[in-house]
């Protein structure tokens, strides 16, 4: 890749920031909620067992934890979409305020693109783009990463991004730009 000093960052539009919650966060979030909740679990086991006296109270603690942790698989699915679904309810009606808005954006460097919001942070390197496709209305990256994530920049009323320059960036420095 060329070592050039190659740096862009764009506004997203309301229909970008749509995709991108729902792409991109949706599953950042199911990721922390599940996370979180495994460590609220396993703590809650590790008291338990800090509590243990003798022999009989080990075998139904290992008992309790079972059920504990055979209850925890069964509903925490359930448990993390619901937290998710409230997660992204309330990212809806925050989209509505500009201040919410202008907060999304996307940073492109020689090194990385980063997806940035007040929901998290992204960043992929530009080895990890499988493919690149500027259509009459938006420009699509596909990310080859373990979920297979695709960044949409929409064409259309760009409000000063340089979208040739970002395409002449890539197809110098990354991958062939496929024009349909």
């Amino acid at each position: 890749m060329n070592t050039t000093n190659f740096s862009m960052e764009f506004e997203l539009n309301v229909s970008e920031i749509r995709k991108l919650n729902k792409m991109y966060f949706e599953n950042l979030y199911k990721q922390r909620v599940l996370i979180f909740s495994t460590i609220m679990l396993f703590s809650l086991i590790l008291f338990d067992f800090l509590e243990i006296d003798d022999n009989n109270d080990f075998f139904q603690w290992v008992i309790k934890s079972l059920i504990i942790i055979v209850c925890f698989l069964l509903i925490q699915y359930s448990f993390v979409e619901t937290i998710c679904n409230i997660i992204f309810k309330a990212s809806q009606k925050l989209l509505r305020s500009d201040k919410f808005i202008s907060k999304y954006k996307f940073n492109f460097t020689n090194s990385l693109i980063c997806v940035h919001s007040p929901l998290g942070e992204i960043k992929h390197k530009w080895n990890t783009i499988e493919k690149a496709i500027l259509t009459k209305d938006f420009f699509f990256l596909y990310i080859k990463e373990r979920n297979a994530y695709i960044i949409s920049i929409s064409t259309k009323n760009t409000k000063g991004r340089d979208i040739e320059k970002l395409l002449e960036f890539i197809e110098n420095n990354v991958t062939h730009v496929i024009k349909t």
